[in-house]
């Protein structure tokens, strides 16, 4: 059955009108060229100067001081051309810092300055923050330290919404293992590129950071440690990693077969269970599933399956994949936990594979191929992300794969829709010209899909003509009729986690949607706001109080705290709690009567 088409709807782009952030960049191709021309006048100079001394081994004894002139003299030579060098090198970068002040004051006059995306989170206030990366003519996108924030407009709308700057990180990463954690802090760590080293280069970095939106600051921790050890691991990377239910997050290594988890009370990380057979955890794509398991094909052991079991911190084995799903390089696309229960892994290649742990022994299976392309090419997803619309259906990129000096990657980006059953093309955002690997996408708390590139400034949305259906919804049992600015409230109810994690990419981005929000809708006006949440808990098997970051968590009763905004005005409103895009129905509440 054919799905109806969605649309991709323009995100206001993050024009910039700071002088210091447009100057600084612009000025910046000027400092690398320069950089890059000194180092290339150096070099002569060192060629040049060798060609000297080669002259006097070579000379004969009788002519050997004149040889010798002759060296020196050439030496000479060429240090004085290195100043002419460096000289012209100084010229020309002050010319091009003239040239970007001439262009600071016209992009700010006009707001030509937009900031390009990168990895993007849904912060629990309902705001959306995003990593910037830059491009000059000269060079390949690279990630900057520089986070912006989407906030929507007063009636909640993101596509008139408003960007505005939060604070630096202190590395610049791309590539990297990360998550939103139950308190509403966003955790990252690794980075296939970071500018560790003074500028962006490839070193698979190992340090982590964790972001404090309230008060807008990041701070370092340690990294994780080898087993029984005070030595830390040698990289991290663009590691795979899931929160699991309790709220800690399970982080796999790119080096060797350990794992570890982070205890995001205490930032400390223990060692788990080693990965058995597979080597090392590159390349994976976890899904979190509601039996307290996580399940993933291995990357780099192709056609064989594992099942991590929380309880028992266990990596079993399970059946093998009749055919191959893993790509070149050993990619992979986004895996993630359907509403019907099972979870679906799309291939590096055109091929697909099915978790359904109602099949008893043998829960792995091929799902269907991806279609052909419209040239009649095979479609793969060599690193790309995926998220669930609404009504369950999982929205994705495939592109050709190549394999050239650039590396493994799949290009353009063709998007489709699963239903469960097939693969259906749908319209594909009008800068999806790309590879799937510099693409993000973000469920936003409206149900719309945000698509962002690595590389490009235009942002869309894609909207699904599809509705939720009820047994999606998250359901609101208690919660304050009566409200009041600036305090903080707890509203419980079930599926406030959402029936699945909803985003996914795999090794190089993750950003997980499966914890509540809080919206209020004024009756009157229809302005919206949102409560940042924080801290969602349930009550487990044995009666404590724990953390509920679980996915499908069905009757579970989950209580989250919900701070309400000092400024809010007062008056009546309905109160949703939102999971995953789907609302639940409104709950009356009054605030400023109590």
């Amino acid at each position: 059955m054919a799905i109806q088409p969605g649309t991709w709807n323009k995100l206001p782009g993050n024009c910039t009108r700071s002088f210091t952030i447009t100057f600084l960049q612009c000025a910046s191709w000027g400092v690398r060229n320069f950089k890059e021309c000194l180092v290339g006048a150096w070099s002569w100079v060192e060629k040049c100067a060798e060609y000297g001394w080669t002259t006097v081994k070579n000379c004969s004894w009788w002519a050997f001081l004149g040889c010798l002139l002759w060296a020196i003299v050439a030496v000479f030579g060429c240090i004085l051309l290195q100043l002419v060098f460096v000289f012209t090198c100084f010229i020309l970068v002050v010319i091009s810092w003239v040239f970007c002040l001439l262009w600071t004051f016209v992009s700010i006059t006009f707001c030509l300055a937009n900031r390009y995306g990168g990895t993007a989170f849904l912060l629990t206030d309902g705001t959306v923050m995003m990593q910037e990366w830059e491009i000059s003519l000269f060079y390949e996108a690279q990630p900057t330290r520089r986070w912006w924030k989407l906030t929507p407009d007063r009636h909640g709308s993101y596509l008139n919404g408003s960007w505005s700057q939060l604070a630096d990180s202190n590395l610049a990463r791309g590539g990297f293992a990360s998550s939103v954690l139950a308190d509403g802090r966003v955790v990252v760590c690794g980075g296939e590129d970071t500018d560790a080293s003074g500028s962006v280069t490839e070193d698979r970095n190992n340090s982590c950071e964790i972001y404090d939106p309230v008060a807008n600051s990041w701070t370092k921790f340690d990294s994780p440690t080898l087993p029984g050890s005070t030595e830390v691991w040698s990289m991290i990377g663009d590691a795979p990693c899931t929160l699991l239910p309790d709220g800690s997050l399970l982080l796999g290594s790119l080096a060797d077969k350990n794992v570890a988890k982070l205890d995001p009370t205490t930032l400390t990380w223990t060692a788990m269970s080693q990965r058995p057979v597979v080597g090392d955890s590159s390349e994976d794509s976890w899904a979190l599933m509601p039996d307290n398991t996580v399940v993933t094909p291995s990357c780099r052991a192709h056609q064989t399956t594992w099942i991590y079991q929380i309880a028992n911190d266990r990596w079993v084995r399970s059946n093998d994949l009749p055919t191959d799903i893993i790509g070149a390089g050993d990619e992979i696309g986004p895996g993630l936990l359907l509403y019907d229960g099972r979870a679906i892994f799309l291939g590096g290649n055109e091929h697909s594979a099915i978790y359904n742990p109602a099949a008893g022994a043998a829960p792995w299976s091929n799902g269907p191929d991806l279609p052909l392309s419209i040239t009649g090419q095979p479609l793969g997803i060599l690193d790309g992300p995926g998220a669930l619309l609404v009504n369950g259906n999982l929205l994705f990129g495939a592109g050709v794969a190549q394999v050239d000096s650039a590396g493994n990657y799949s290009q353009p980006a063709w998007f489709f829709e699963f239903d469960g059953t097939g693969f259906f093309p749908t319209n594909s955002p009008p800068n999806s010209d790309c590879r799937t690997m510099d693409t993000r996408l973000l469920l936003l708390p409206d149900g719309d899909v945000m698509f962002c590139r690595q590389n490009d400034a235009d942002f869309y949305a894609y909207r699904s003509p599809a509705v939720p259906g009820d047994r999606f919804r998250p359901v609101i049992q208690s919660c304050p009729t009566n409200i009041d600015p600036g305090t903080t409230i707890q509203v419980s109810g079930t599926q406030f986690n959402g029936l699945s994690q909803a985003v996914g990419y795999g090794d190089d981005s993750q950003t997980a949607t499966n914890y509540p929000l809080v919206k209020l809708v004024n009756r009157a006006n229809r302005e919206v706001r949102f409560c940042r949440t924080h801290d969602h808990t349930t009550v487990d098997d044995s009666g404590a109080t724990v953390i509920s970051m679980g996915v499908a968590t069905g009757s579970a009763v989950i209580v989250t705290n919900a701070d309400v905004p000092a400024d809010l005005a007062l008056g009546d409103y309905q109160l949703f709690v939102i999971a995953n895009g789907i609302a639940s129905l409104p709950f009356d509440v009054a605030v400023g009567s109590t």
